[in-house]
């Protein structure tokens, strides 16, 4: 596990030379079962002089183990993992009581990945083939509160929204398009808890890929987009 403990550093200083503000760091957190792949990514975070790279975990589970502390901003997370996937892990994170944002960070993301980051509760989704930069930037976009995920076209949610009930569909339809839990669940009359619940069930239908539909269900959600 790889550790960070700055928390501040100057951002500039007036023409006395005493700082004129002071810049709290992002903490972030990087999961990744791919050892170069996870050195790299935290490699390329911690260079950048408003991170701070916090924890550094191989699988969802390591990380739910290690992240019960709200020392985290952002973390960083591949979507296979080679046990439980990062949607799962997404989901974790986001029941905390002080949740950090999320980005999925994955080889395979595409549109239906999009959709399903959207339902599990994602800010952000990027494709490693992109450049450093564009992480960081994500990062820093995500940590001001700001949603990072493509916009998915209406024929790919069309596709999968045929794969849900009646009830289903009105929450995917609100889920994919952005709108906040806390209004969905005051727009639904339902708990946080049934919400929790239903995106799970949901998840379950969404992640199948088409070729693989017939497949038998698995309770933890984990069908892998290719």
């Amino acid at each position: 596990m790889l550790t960070a403990t700055a928390a501040t550093r100057p951002d500039g200083v007036d023409r006395d030379g005493t700082p004129d503000s002071w810049r709290r760091e992002i903490r972030v957190m990087v999961v990744d079962d791919h050892t170069a792949v996870r050195l790299g990514v935290a490699q390329l975070l911690e260079g950048q002089d408003d991170f701070a790279v916090q924890l550094v975990c191989v699988g969802a589970e390591d990380a739910v183990s290690q992240t019960a502390v709200p020392d985290i901003d952002i973390a960083v997370i591949d979507y296979h993992l080679g046990g439980r996937n990062g949607l799962w892990l997404c989901r974790r994170l986001k029941q905390m009581p002080e949740p950090p944002g999320v980005i999925i960070y994955s080889a395979f993301a595409n549109d239906h990945l999009a959709a399903c980051c959207a339902v599990a509760g994602a800010d952000g989704m990027l494709n490693k083939a992109g450049l450093g930069s564009e992480l960081c930037d994500a990062v820093r976009s995500v940590a001001e509160g700001r949603r990072s995920l493509p916009q998915v076209p209406h024929v790919v949610l069309d596709m999968l929204r045929r794969r849900l009930s009646d009830t289903e569909q009105q929450l995917f339809g609100m889920l994919t398009a952005g709108i906040p839990r806390a209004e969905i669940t005051d727009r639904l009359g339902m708990s946080a808890r049934e919400l929790d619940f239903r995106e799970a069930a949901m998840l379950r239908k969404l992640e199948v890929t088409p070729g693989a539909a017939s497949a038998p269900s698995r309770d933890d959600g984990e069908h892998l987009i290719p």
